[in-house]
């Protein structure tokens, strides 16, 4: 750590959202210039500093001092005083105003300025504007560097503090001092265990009201993003809350029971009592409601005809018995389920769907849930697609969606593809913007993966038996001695994997893994062997993985692939590594406001040092990311077998090792060989594929949609 006393000379940049900032300094003595970065938001020009940083040589900008922490050097002598009260700091202070502040007070200046800022109104024509901002650039600027002191000891980093003191103002000390866990509501970057601690330090009891309701709210949470769960079983929850506060269950108990009785959360019974949030109350039973109307409509659609014989002729091909019952169905009815594994004719089946319905002049709309799954459709079918969440069109402004039950989308007939990928909140997003007279074909692999968010919908709709459901079984993929369609219903009857013998023309090939340190080689030779066809950043070819940690773990390879064949400069530096241009990224989180979503995949195009922001494009949508929005992406080049779900790659690598044995099932398995569409690349052992065929671990996440259907059908039951 190096010591410099310096002179701010420029503003560069700062960025009001993070408090990130770049100045141009001199330092003391000399006549040389430096750049220095940090969070430097309350810098100015003519600022004397004292700093301490690393240096280091950035591969685009050159030698900075990147500032770990900084004390002002208050100015001595007159001019320095002037200068610096007329830096802009203040609002409404000039120069001919700081003079006046000086010639009244002298050398006292910044002593008046902390201690007794009252005594501004004893300069001659200061009005009461100017009074006030400078005491309030006073005030904040003591609160801010009070708050990073304070905080910094318990993980909490420069650009929290700066977030937190924006969202507060003057009262950020007495929340934190107060009842740190409002800020895991407000403020983004402090989650409970951050919260907690700082409530811990600051003498909140272990037992505070304040701090049983964060804890619940925390193992609510935790059950749906991380288990997919819509409720917790009331005893679970008072037992893990219970074992995370280290209190007595009858003190979380107590909290709950006030909670039920304010409403923040819900109780039922399956029958044994469960808790859930009132949003996921209300988005089941809406599903529900929805779900039964369109079931239990009653109101005839009027007979499509059918010329299949210009149907054949439209499409090039032929449908066997099963796809045109399939076909005849989803434009019969008010609501259909297509389901299949791969191979079984669902991509033909949509083409004929859309055929039939646009001769019968109606209307429609075609979604998926990803961008990729939705490019797929449109290719496959020449009928325009989009993503369900840019279908609905999300208006920033109210954080809602467009499109809903007073605004319905203006269709006859929605399809919907790769629907075990939708969850319970799209779900019910998608219901409420149906008009009552729209038809409703959903079609997806019930034996996949359930969806990232929470829920568990194809596999609920289809287990309820409400619901016209056609389930494809005969394989129609126009290779029938393709391996990966072979191994993959192997895989998913629980049989044994069909291992063929060294063939690299083979659409399924077996390399054999000894121990995971082999990993990364094996997978750098196979993108060196494909690199002609698809370049290292190509969406077309993906490297599966089930975990992240390891030599064979996804952060390991995505290291691996971006040092070796991408060895450009970082444009932009993160504790673990950074970005660099032609980088293949993902989407980590849903971002409406941006119009991208969990699990998009887009390529690195730039970084723009003025305006501070990382430009990634998602298959043509350029989307600008801010220093504090760079949580959002990851190197995608290796991914996980549940970020892939919805997508398909000409190439596939999947990883499967003993390591990974806790992961390991045979819907994961399965999930992760159909996302092969030309070849499948699987790198093992025997023992570990047998394992993997043999553990059949389906989802069983919890939730109250059977419920509410039986609720409904059986109150009034669909003739």
């Amino acid at each position: 750590m190096l010591s410099f006393k310096v002179k701010v000379s420029r503003k560069i940049f700062v960025s009001p959202e993070t408090g990130f900032g770049v100045f141009r300094v001199t330092l003391e003595g000399t006549r040389e210039s430096r750049i220095i970065v940090g969070n430097l938001h309350a810098l100015s020009e003519g600022d004397s500093l004292a700093i301490e940083g690393e240096e280091s040589e950035h591969p685009r900008f050159g030698r900075q001092i990147k500032v770990s922490r900084y004390e002002f050097i208050q100015p001595r002598d007159g001019e320095g005083i002037v200068r610096y009260l007329a830096s802009g700091r203040f609002r409404g202070i000039g120069r001919k105003t700081a003079q006046k502040i000086v010639d009244r007070f002298g050398p006292e200046t910044f002593d008046i300025l902390e201690n007794s800022p009252e005594r501004l109104g004893e300069v001659p024509g200061l009005r009461k504007a100017a009074i006030e901002a400078v005491r309030e650039g006073i005030r904040g600027g003591r609160i801010l560097r009070d708050l990073t002191v304070r905080l910094a000891p318990f993980g909490v980093g420069p650009e929290t503090v700066y977030r937190i003191h924006r969202e507060f103002g003057d009262l950020a000390p007495a929340i934190v001092g107060s009842n740190p866990y409002l800020l895991i509501e407000r403020v983004r970057g402090v989650g409970f265990k951050v919260a907690d601690t700082i409530a811990r330090a600051v003498g909140i009891a272990g037992g505070d009201p304040q701090r049983v309701r964060a804890g619940i709210f925390f193992v609510l949470e935790q059950a749906e993003f991380q288990r997919g769960d819509l409720y917790i079983q009331r005893e679970q929850l008072l037992q893990e809350c219970s074992w995370l506060l280290s209190i007595d269950e009858s003190d979380v108990a107590a909290v709950l029971q006030k909670l039920l009785e304010r409403s923040e959360l819900r109780a039922a019974s399956l029958p044994e009592p469960c808790i859930l949030t009132p949003q996921n109350e209300r988005i089941e039973q809406a599903a529900a409601r929805r779900l039964f109307q369109l079931a239990a409509d009653s109101s005839p659609l009027a007979e499509p005809a059918v010329d299949f014989a210009a149907v054949f002729d439209r499409l090039a091909l032929e449908l066997s018995a099963e796809q045109r019952e399939a076909a005849l169905e989803a434009v019969r009815n008010r609501l259909t389920i297509i389901t299949g594994g791969p191979g079984t004719g669902k991509t033909t089946i949509i083409r004929a769907i859309i055929e039939i319905l646009k001769a019968n002049g109606r209307s429609i709309l075609v979604a998926a849930p990803t961008g990729r799954a939705a490019k797929r459709i449109e290719e496959s079918s020449l009928c325009q697609a989009s993503t369900i969440h840019r279908l609905l069109r999300f208006n920033p402004e109210n954080g809602q969606f467009q499109h809903n039950a007073q605004n319905p989308l203006r269709a006859d007939a929605v399809i919907v593809d790769e629907f075990s990928m939708v969850d319970s909140f799209l779900l019910f997003s998608l219901l409420q913007a149906l008009a009552d007279r729209t038809q409703l074909i959903v079609i997806g692999d019930k034996d996949q993966l359930p969806s990232v968010g929470p829920g568990n919908v194809l596999r609920d709709m289809i287990g309820s038996g409400y619901f016209r459901t056609i389930g494809l079984e005969r394989n129609f993929r126009q290779d029938r001695d393709s391996l990966i369609v072979e191994n993959a219903f192997r895989v998913n009857s629980g049989g044994p994997l069909l291992i063929p013998a060294p063939d690299p023309e083979a659409d399924f090939i077996f390399l054999r893994i000894e121990d995971e340190s082999q990993v990364p080689g094996k997978v750098e030779r196979i993108l060196r062997r494909y690199q002609g066809e698809y370049p290292f950043y190509s969406p077309a070819l993906q490297v599966l993985v089930p975990m992240y940690r390891g030599d064979a773990g996804i952060d390991r390879l995505n290291q691996m692939v971006q040092e070796t064949f991408n060895p450009g400069p970082i444009l932009l530096k993160r504790e673990k590594g950074g970005f660099k241009r032609l980088d293949k990224v993902m989407q980590v989180r849903n971002n409406y406001d941006k119009g991208v979503f969990n699990g998009d995949l887009g390529i690195v195009e730039e970084y723009d040092p003025g305006e501070k922001v990382l430009r990634v494009n998602f298959d043509g949508w350029v989307i600008e990311y801010a220093g504090d929005e760079l949580d959002e992406l990851t190197l995608s080049y290796a991914v996980s077998v549940h970020k892939s779900q919805g997508s398909e790659y000409d190439v596939v690598v999947l990883c499967l090792l003993p390591c990974h044995a806790r992961m390991l099932s045979r819907e994961l398995f399965y999930t992760a060989i159909t996302r092969a569409r030309r070849k499948l690349i699987l790198l093992s052992d025997p023992q570990t594929v047998a394992r993997a065929c043999a553990n059949s671990q389906p989802v069983q996440r919890k939730t109250l949609l059977p419920q509410r259907l039986r609720e409904m059908f059986e109150a009034s039951p669909v003739i």
